[in-house]
C-alpha cells in the first residue's frame, strides 16, 4: 500500500500532459504512485505517457467512457487509501501529497481537503494575474456548496478513498459538474477543508474540454446536469 495516490483522467491533451504528469512525479513524499486512466484520447495522449518510464506510474487506456466513468476506474486502481485528483492539463506542487497526506493524518473528522489558494496559468504556464481564494472551513464550505459556487478546487483536492466509494464514486450520469456533485453528495455526511498553501496551478487555454468557449458546461447536456446539482444542493440540511 502506498501512502498516497494521484489520479489524472485525460482525453486528447497531449500538449499538457507530460507537464501534469511530471509534476505528479516530483512529489517530495516518498511512497506514492499516479495512476493515469486515458479515456480513449485519439491524438498524441496515450504514445506520450507510455514512453514515460518510472515505476511509481501506471497508465490504462480505455475506450472513451466519459469523465465520471475514468475517474472511477481509476479510483479503484488506486492503492492507497488517500487519492489526488490532478487534472491533465494541471499542474502539482511538490509537496502538495506530504501536506495533504499529513493534514488528514491528523484531522480524522475531515474526509476531503483542498487548498485555499485556486491559481491560473494560461496556455504558456504563466501566471495570469488571477487567482480565488476559497474558505478554509467546513461550515463556510458548506455555504459555498448550498448557493451552487465552487469552495473546493478539484484539481487540488485529495480525499479519503473509502469515504467517496461509500457515496458510490463520481456520479456517471452526469457528463459534466460531477466534482461540484460530489461535494453536494458528501456534504451530508462528511466535513472538508482547505489547507492555507498552493496546492496546484490550474491552467486556463480555448481547447478545455469543459470549461472553454465550447466547453460541455454550455451545451444543453451541460444545463441539465446543473440543474440536477442545483437540486441536491437546495437539500442540503
Amino acid at each position: 500500500m502506498h501512502d498516497a495516490s494521484i489520479l489524472i483522467t485525460v482525453f486528447n491533451c497531449d500538449e499538457y500532459i507530460e507537464q501534469s504528469v511530471a509534476s505528479a512525479l516530483s512529489q517530495t513524499i516518498e511512497d506514492f504512485e499516479v495512476i493515469v486512466v486515458d479515456d480513449g484520447s485519439t491524438d498524441r495522449t496515450a504514445q506520450m505517457l507510455d514512453r514515460i518510464e518510472d515505476r511509481r506510474l501506471k497508465t490504462f487506456h480505455c475506450p472513451r467512457i466519459g469523465r465520471a466513468r475514468a475517474l472511477n476506474f481509476g479510483l479503484e486502481r488506486c492503492a492507497s487509501p488517500y487519492v489526488a485528483i490532478l487534472d491533465a492539463d494541471d499542474l502539482a506542487f511538490p509537496r502538495r501529497l506530504r501536506l495533504q497526506a499529513d493534514f488528514l493524518s491528523n484531522n480524522p473528522d475531515i474526509v476531503l481537503v483542498g487548498s485555499k489558494f485556486r491559481t491560473f496559468i494560461d496556455a504558456d504556464g504563466r501566471l495570469t494575474g488571477r487567482e480565488n481564494l476559497l474558505p478554509t472551513e467546513s461550515r463556510e464550505i458548506l455555504v459555498m456548496l448550498k448557493a451552487m459556487k465552487y469552495p473546493l478546487a478539484h484539481s487540488s483536492i485529495m480525499f479519503r478513498k473509502e469515504a467517496v466509494r461509500e457515496l458510490g464514486g463520481y456520479d456517471e450520469n452526469l457528463p459534466c459538474y460531477g466534482d461540484l456533485d460530489l461535494y453536494v453528495r458528501a456534504a451530508s455526511n462528511f466535513k472538508f477543508a482547505n489547507i492555507g498553501e498552493r496546492l496546484s496551478l490550474k491552467r486556463l487555454h480555448p481547447k478545455q474540454f469543459f470549461g472553454g468557449p465550447a466547453g460541455l458546461l454550455h451545451t444543453p447536456a451541460g444545463l441539465k446536469a446543473r440543474e440536477i446539482v442545483a437540486r441536491r444542493a437546495a437539500a442540503l440540511a
